[in-house]
Parts: C-alpha cells; structure tokens; sequence
C-alpha cells in the first residue's frame, strides 16, 4: 500500500507542493533484482545512451526537480538532481553496461527512477525506527552522511526525513548511512518525490514499478 508520509505544519507552510508517497516490501533473492535491474539498464542505455546534457535538462521532470533544488538553496548545476545524475555519469555517452553499481536493490531502484523520470529513494526498513517524517531540522541535529567519515551537526531549518531516533536524509540531497540498504537487507521502504511539475500518479506508479521489482512480482 502505498501512502503519503506525514509533513510538519512548518513544512507544509513553507513548501505546500511537497510531498513523500511511500511503500513498504520486501525483497526477492539478490540474484532475480540484479537480474531485472540490468535488464532495465540496458533499455534506458539505449534510451539515453546519445542525448546531450541539455536535453536531460529539458526534460520536464528534471526541469520541475531543478527548479526545487534551487527553491532548497542548492544549485542543481553543482549538484545535480539523481535522475539527472544518474543519466549522465551511467548512460550519456557511456558503454553498455557503464552504470553505477551499488547492490542489487538500489540497483534496481535507480533503475526504475530512470525509467520513470521519477527521484526515488530505498531505505532498510528494520533500521527506521518509527514512522517517516518529512521536516526542518532543530538546533545541532547531528547527521552522518553515506560517504562522510564522521557525522555532522546540521544548521536548523534544513528540510530532512526523519524518523523518531535520527535525521534519515537530507531531503532530495544525501541519505544517511545507517538506514541504507546492504547485502543484508530484507525489508525496504520505497520512497518517491512529488513537487511541482510533476503528478502524483506518475509517482504513485514509479514507487509501484519500483516495489513490483523489487519484490518479483
């Protein structure tokens, strides 16, 4: 089932257009997601493999996720929306196979963002403690960032997902090493993004898309 997350009244104030929809699997063995996740990737290499940059810029999706970004304070030409990302360093002018490989669920999940144009996320479910929450950070919350050797203290007001013990993401920007997905992992949260520009049933059918394969069904 897939449903909206809750966002803080100071959130809603601030950004109305915003909102998480969320869904909640489990996973099929390894070896059938990797197997369906490169099947996806070699259809969206031929999809994209010869576009220039800016005719991923012009798509209305990425268009409608950069405007966002620069509404966060973050330049979308430093830092790049994902699907945007992940079409030109895994697929503009890159041999087949040249994606980004990181486990077999986000794997996939990445692949289904690309397809859909839609900016989805994968959390490890057992290690979210409470529901998903869409707010602005407190004084000093502190965040330790996937990639980061060490956390950090985050500056209030920052727009995070969050759950009752930490600060999960920063929203639309960096996830947070401890609910990230592992080789371990059995039980996942899919998360899609939707702001202006973009509708929720195309959300609503990425985050399926992207629980169907996941699970294998």
């Amino acid at each position: 089932m897939i449903e909206p997350i809750h966002v803080a009244p100071e959130v809603a104030a601030r950004f109305p257009d915003v909102r998480v929809l969320c869904a909640a699997t489990t996973a099929s063995p390894p070896e059938e997601i990797q197997a369906a996740a490169d099947q996806l990737w070699a259809t969206e290499h031929e999809r994209w493999s010869g576009v220039s940059r800016g005719e991923i810029r012009r798509h209305p999706n990425v268009s409608a996720y950069r405007q966002f970004s620069t509404r966060l304070g973050i330049d979308p030409d430093r830092q790049a929306p994902s699907i945007q990302a992940l079409i030109d360093r895994g697929l503009r002018n890159k041999p087949l196979g040249g994606w980004l490989r990181i486990n077999p669920i986000v794997d996939l999940l990445n692949a289904t963002a690309v397809a859909t144009m839609i900016a989805l996320g994968v959390f490890d479910a057992d290690q979210v403690h409470g529901p998903v929450r869409l707010r602005l950070t407190g004084e000093r919350e502190p965040f330790h960032a996937l990639g980061a050797e060490q956390a950090e203290n985050l500056e209030p007001g920052r727009l995070v997902l969050a759950d009752d013990e930490r600060v999960l993401s920063l929203f639309s920007y960096r996830d947070g090493v401890q609910q990230a997905v592992g080789k371990e992992t059995t039980n996942v949260l899919v998360l899609g993004c939707l702001v202006t520009g973009i509708e929720e049933g195309e959300v609503t059918q990425a985050v399926e898309r992207a629980v169907r394969g996941i699970h294998g069904s």
